[in-house]
């Protein structure tokens, strides 16, 4: 039998990741992937907040409907040439009378590559379960919750707006190019076409979910040397014990699931 038992509540447990997800912040990361047939740069940020305790015996704790605000800054350059052929006007040459023979010059239309900055944020909200990891650092135990999983993210509208926000930028990108006009609006369709919705979530669900997964929530700490009576007088020093193993589960006692923190000490 454990020498130490202490125990939270799903109304404590509730007040204690609240106060972990706050403290947690802004989480940011970039780098490089592809969106569709593109090679894109990228800069994310998640926010995560909300959520709902639910203790489930014998070791999870669910957080439900757990909320990531997003924000993604993306970078990807667009050669006009991919969708549009280039335009070739050969010579035309005429013979007038009293004047000769009249070319026309020979015009050659190639496109540019343009490079296409797109910005886009949105929430979704998730359920996952946080498995109880014990470890011993300098001389302390920490009890936290490791997300142990998410289920597949579903951005479900964000993304078929988030493709809309790639035809706007495509669209502010090319303005400046000569004769373009004409051609823009195949040009948008075309790009949103490569793109597809199986690009964005192929690219949106490796950024994100990393935001959730394996993300860490301190539940407590206890000293290895642990103060179990404080110095009463000059020759009543401190009484301490070592705690020598740490155990922690989810245990049904009724009216309520508490999350029970076990302790094994030597004097």
């Amino acid at each position: 039998m454990s020498e130490i038992v202490a125990a939270i509540d799903e109304g404590a447990a509730q007040q204690l990741f609240d106060g972990e997800v706050a403290s947690l912040g802004t989480q940011s990361t970039s780098g490089s992937s592809s969106l569709g047939p593109f090679a894109v740069s990228y800069a994310v940020s998640g926010t995560l907040s909300n959520g709902t305790v639910d203790l489930i015996a014998p070791a999870t704790v669910e957080i439900a409907d757990l909320r990531l605000d997003w924000h993604v800054d993306l970078t990807f350059q667009l050669d006009i040439g991919d969708f549009i052929p280039d335009i070739h006007i050969p010579q035309v040459c005429i013979h007038i009378p009293c004047v000769g023979t009249v070319c026309t010059p020979s015009i050659d239309i190639v496109w540019p590559t343009v490079t296409v900055p797109v910005s886009f944020g949105d929430f979704l909200k998730t359920t996952v379960d946080l498995g109880i990891a014990l470890s011993l650092v300098s001389g302390v135990w920490k009890v936290e919750g490791i997300v142990q999983g998410v289920p597949s993210l579903q951005f479900g509208a964000s993304t078929a707006a988030l493709l809309a926000a790639i035809g706007l930028a495509v669209s502010a990108a090319v303005a400046w190019v000569p004769l373009i006009g004409p051609f823009l609006a195949v040009l948008v369709g075309a790009v949103v076409a490569a793109i597809g919705i199986a690009g964005l979530t192929g690219l949106l669900g490796p950024l994100i979910t990393p935001f959730v997964s394996g993300t860490r929530f301190p539940i407590t700490e206890v000293p290895a040397l642990f103060e179990v009576l404080p110095a009463s007088g000059p020759f009543d020093p401190a009484v301490f014990v070592t705690v020598a193993s740490l155990g922690a589960e989810v245990q049904h006692n009724p009216p309520e699931d508490e999350l029970v923190v076990l302790a094994d000490i030597t004097p």
